[in-house]
């Protein structure tokens, strides 16, 4: 097709998740539902981040059960790319030590209404796409050819900032349809509440964009094409390559009526997992 030149990298990172209850006698196994996550950590040391609410098969509000069949997921099915000829690599990751789900293997804040989890995976398989999401949050500096940046002083140490009508992006695959694969669905997600207000006193601030089943556990990005402006601190930073940060994980909308979404910002997934946060990382400091 004319215009396409090449697929944008960052497309392979959103993984496409399943749900399955494990029968106990003869019957298949149960699928409970679609889901999105993705990697982040060191080749070899992954973990994969999603909703706990897809891990766990509980809504993180009430707790109660979501699946209408009343039960409640035992292992996550993850579909990787093989890098051969991107063929689907299914690998199935238990979520609870043993039959009767009381030790999760998945880990999740103990506040529960923050609806974060991550599971621990190691490596990937060996002839998979290997695409983690990087940890570290942009500064003004990176905005700058490269051959200027050590020139530039303390101040383009700053973050790049994030406000509300910001639009960031939410990478998966809406109604579980994966007729893009490997590549993600992305959603464009304008920022609909002050990130720095924390949603209901949580890490956590609204969007506002058309998702829908099946994206929740989503990685939500900050993405800057080349050459779109950047303003900060009175100035207007044009530069010449993408800018791309992770902003956090997608978890759902606040009711079926309408397209505000929840995202719980990278804070609300290092305080649970600090061995994956920046060196420089420190956790926000307690309200009241």
């Amino acid at each position: 097709m004319q215009g396409i030149r090449r697929i944008d990298t960052l497309s392979f990172t959103a993984l496409y998740l399943e749900t399955w209850y494990r029968s106990r006698g003869e019957a298949d196994d149960l699928l409970l539902g679609p889901a999105t996550g993705f990697l982040v950590g060191v080749p070899g040391d992954y973990w994969l981040v999603t909703a706990w609410h897809v891990l766990s098969g509980r809504r993180s509000d009430t707790g109660a059960v979501m699946s209408k069949t009343g039960l409640r997921p035992d292992y996550v099915r993850v579909r990787f790319a093989s890098q051969e000829n991107l063929a689907p690599i299914h690998v199935d990751y238990p979520l609870y030590t043993d039959a009767s789900q009381d030790i999760s293997r998945f880990r999740s804040p103990a506040d529960r209404r923050i609806d974060v989890a991550a599971l621990h995976i190691g490596a990937v398989p060996g002839t998979a796409v290997d695409a983690p999401l990087g940890n570290t949050w942009p500064t003004l500096r990176e905005l700058h050819p490269r051959e200027r940046r050590l020139q530039l002083g303390s101040e383009a140490d700053a973050p790049i900032p994030l406000r509300v009508t910001d639009r960031l992006f939410v990478l998966g695959f809406p109604f579980g349809d994966t007729g893009s694969w490997p590549f993600a669905v992305w959603t464009v997600a304008p920022v609909a509440s002050e990130p720095l207000a924390r949603w209901n006193g949580l890490p956590g601030f609204l969007l506002d964009s058309r998702t829908r089943e099946g994206q929740s556990g989503s990685p939500v990005l900050m993405h800057i094409r080349p050459g779109e402006p950047v303003v900060a601190g009175g100035v207007v930073h044009l530069h010449e390559e993408s800018v791309t940060a992770l902003v956090g994980i997608y978890s759902g909308r606040l009711d079926p009526n309408s397209d505000l979404g929840m995202v719980w910002t990278t804070d609300a997934l290092f305080g649970f997992l600090p061995e994956i946060a920046p060196p420089d990382w420190a956790p926000p400091p307690a309200e009241g």
